[in-house]
């Protein structure tokens, strides 16, 4: 069996919606188990919506609920014309999930907070929708096709906007339901990115998290593959909405893709790799609206050739600097920077050190970075430098590829930090952001196309 997972792009829209139709009608031989995320932008709404409850603004919150219920109906009502019997039974069930939303944000709005336990709720309710309607027009397309509730399946911690899933329960619960549903059924659908916590709470696996959920369905059993649905054609050798002419990857080995969602790319969410390699699952990444290409296959490292295979950027980072008034040793120096940074749970992108300093990178927009950043004011003279944006080459073999700092000094005009990855399949460059989309076109070119 295969796991499909559809994005938001592909599920849009009735046009979107019948090409993953004739999609799936391909495999059905293969006993397709698909997933399916929000409609393009829906989340995005969802937390507006939550937003705006937490805020109190009643007024707004129904007009934005007015907005979620119109668009789900009138898709609804353009799939299933053609079967009042499925119209029917999809708007009361579409009624029940909104009804239940409209309920619940008008209670926070009454108490004015918003827990990640409630944001987690409110915004689970994009997939259970999409699903609802996925599966109806499925059934409506002549395919036999039964709807399992991934709340019942994936079960997670208390972290409830970022769960991580209890791999053993989620695998038995997925194989106990994904047999009940699939009988007498062609095909099953379910929704990608949402969970249920220990104690009985929907939690979600963070944004963009219907990959992770794929390869974790994928993974409990035992899938021949799984096929990540998007609206690009491949995984790419840079982001095509920033370079105008890149390539598609072939084949690029799990260690590389995931390494390229670490850095920024932005087709596989960065979990996606670990339950697949678990079991040496491949991995397809896909275009909804381009089915006959190939796609990129994401396998073992040996199954890969070696070389650069992309370059990523992150235009959403801090540079930060940390001198200390005396040597104290590279260890030391690492130690100590990092323990402030893990007590506030502040992610650290790329880091390197020498007897008396410390340079990395962190993540915009972590209220907790003040707080650490006084702490190690007790002993050194912490820096951040804004307005910085990381440019990173990935792929197997980078140490053998000469040029690359003289090439990105040249484009960019100065390198504050460079960062060579551990596993030796990146190279990382801090320059200034203003400087990004000419060194990121130039790089890419001299990379690629020469």
């Amino acid at each position: 069996m295969i796991v499909m997972k559809f994005g938001g792009t592909s599920v849009q829209d009735e046009e979107a919606i019948g090409r993953v139709i004739a999609i799936v009608k391909d495999r059905l031989e293969e006993r397709p188990l698909v997933v399916v995320s929000a409609l393009a932008r829906v989340t995005r709404l969802l937390v507006s919506i939550a937003s705006e409850a937490e805020a109190g603004h009643a007024a707004k919150v129904a007009e934005l609920l007015a907005s979620l219920r119109e668009r789900h109906v009138r898709l609804a009502q353009t799939l299933l014309s053609a079967r009042p019997d499925l119209l029917e039974t999809t708007l009361s069930d579409i009624d029940y999930r909104i009804g239940r939303l409209e309920s619940f944000v008008n209670g926070v709005c009454l108490i004015g907070e918003l827990s990640p336990r409630s944001q987690a709720r409110v915004i689970a309710t994009g997939e259970l929708l999409s699903s609802i309607i996925v599966c109806a027009a499925f059934n409506a397309a002549g395919v036999g096709c039964h709807l399992a509730d991934a709340r019942k399946m994936v079960i997670t911690d208390d972290h409830y906007m970022s769960a991580r899933p209890d791999l053993q329960a989620t695998r038995d619960n997925v194989r106990r339901i994904y047999a009940e549903a699939s009988r007498g059924a062609d095909l099953v659908v379910t929704q990608g990115f949402i969970a249920t916590s220990e104690a009985g709470s929907t939690s979600v696996l963070g944004f963009e998290g219907s990959d992770y959920s794929a390869a974790l369905y994928a993974m409990a059993l035992d899938a021949d593959r799984v096929e990540i649905w998007t609206d690009v054609d491949g995984i790419r050798t840079a982001d095509p909405r920033v370079v105008s002419d890149t390539c598609r990857i072939e084949r690029v080995s799990y260690d590389e893709a995931a390494v390229m969602a670490a850095m920024g790319a932005r087709v596989l969410h960065p979990l996606t790799i670990e339950p697949a390699r678990i079991k040496n699952i491949p991995i397809r990444v896909l275009n909804s609206k381009n089915p006959a290409c190939p796609g990129t296959s994401v396998v073992r490292g040996d199954e890969a050739p070696a070389g650069p295979k992309s370059v990523a950027v992150r235009d959403d980072i801090l540079f930060v600097t940390v001198k200390a008034r005396k040597l104290l040793g590279v260890t030391a120096m690492l130690g100590r920077v990092f323990s402030e940074l893990d007590l506030r749970k502040i992610p650290v992108v790329m880091a390197t050190a020498s007897d008396a300093e410390v340079y990395l990178t962190v993540p915009e927009g972590n209220d907790a970075l003040a707080e650490a950043l006084e702490a190690l004011s007790a002993w050194a003279d912490p820096t951040v430098y804004r307005d910085k944006a990381q440019i990173s080459v990935i792929g197997r073999g980078m140490v053998s590829f000469e040029g690359l700092g003289d090439k990105v000094i040249s484009l960019s005009g100065k390198v504050h930090m460079v960062s060579l990855g551990t596993d030796l399949l990146s190279e990382s460059f801090v320059i200034d952001r203003d400087r990004l989309a000419p060194t990121l076109a130039g790089l890419h070119d001299y990379i690629f196309k020469r």
